[in-house]
């Protein structure tokens, strides 16, 4: 039985499979074309000047262009705009912001509680804006005051906030009051900001003291 000899590797040229050939790879096929020889030596020495020098032109407009802001988005995904609806996480925020250190939470879901958020929400300092805070529960709420926010009992309240934001034209012009990293993640997927329950009541704590500096005086 005669032994075959073995086959002869496969080459693959390391240049030929790139998809996008630098001023180096063009000199070695330039090399290693018909012109042969010292030409073809030449003319990839050539090749890797010219393409040098047109990076080179590159690099130094891009140094000597303005700055963009625009360049480097603050957020791709969600356009921090000012939201024309803020919907507040009523529980969430009582727990991460309105209840004080030696308050009872042995009933923290009594209306007593919900007072307090509506009230503290009340003060917001957007008074353009559209305000809604949801309680878990199926309470009937009592209608707001002037300048109060609509108050909404859902089962539960994180279902509502989702399908609230899905339902909505605009996603990116609402705002969600919680501190539920799986719920607030879930809204930014929706296309809606997040703001921290410590930010919003820090905001409506300033308003208040405000608007009561500005009736002593």
């Amino acid at each position: 039985m005669q032994s075959r000899s073995p086959r002869p590797a496969r080459s693959i040229d390391p240049v030929s499979s790139l998809d996008r050939p630098g001023p180096r790879h063009v000199a070695i096929r330039i090399a290693r074309s018909e012109v042969g020889g010292a030409l073809g030596i030449i003319a990839a020495f050539v090749a890797v000047a010219l393409g040098y020098a047109t990076l080179g032109r590159e690099i130094g407009a891009t140094a000597s262009a303005p700055y963009s802001g625009s360049a480097v988005p603050s957020d791709p995904v969600v356009p921090r705009v000012r939201p024309s609806l803020w919907l507040v996480d009523g529980f969430n925020l009582l727990h991460a912001a309105v209840l004080r250190p030696g308050d009872s939470r042995a009933e923290w879901w009594k209306s007593a509680n919900r007072d307090r958020v509506i009230e503290l929400a009340r003060e917001f300092d957007d008074r353009e804006a559209e305000l809604v805070v949801v309680f878990d529960g199926n309470e009937l709420p009592d209608a707001p005051g002037d300048g109060g926010p609509r108050v909404v009992f859902a089962s539960p309240a994180d279902d509502w906030l989702l399908a609230t934001v899905k339902a909505a034209p605009n996603p990116h012009r609402i705002a969600v009051v919680t501190a539920d990293r799986r719920l607030a993640d879930r809204l930014r997927d929706r296309g809606a900001q997040v703001v921290s329950p410590s930010a919003f009541a820090a905001r409506c704590r300033t308003a208040a003291a405000t608007s009561s500096d500005q009736a002593r005086s």
